[in-house]
């Protein structure tokens, strides 16, 4: 998982943004269909919900963002450590990543 930082910023302009990106490999690194269930956590407690996606073989990445009028970043808390979290199930696997947030 990656992001454009760790600081994204609430607002309710459309204009602000926070971008993201999941990328779905085996260990030899092909695509594979895959399911991805995006959160924000403060420490294992579900926070906000981000969304859930699919993705078919041949895609190895969801990029996306939050943000703007009716972005979930404005229902978090504000300056406490969170975690946007990926919980991704593929070929009868489940793995889990976060990448900490700290909402402003």
């Amino acid at each position: 998982m990656t992001a454009q930082n760790h600081h994204p910023r609430a607002s309710h302009s459309p204009s602000v943004q926070w971008g993201y990106c999941v990328k779905v490999t085996t260990a030899a690194g092909t695509s594979v269909a895959s399911r991805i269930h995006l959160q924000i956590v403060s420490g294992r407690t579900p926070v906000a919900q981000v969304g859930l996606v699919s993705l078919k073989r041949g895609y190895d990445r969801w990029c996306a963002s939050i943000g703007g009028e009716a972005g979930v970043l404005n229902a978090v808390p504000r300056r406490k450590n969170l975690d946007l979290q990926a919980v991704v199930t593929a070929q009868g696997t489940t793995v889990e990543t976060s990448w900490p947030i700290v909402v402003r």
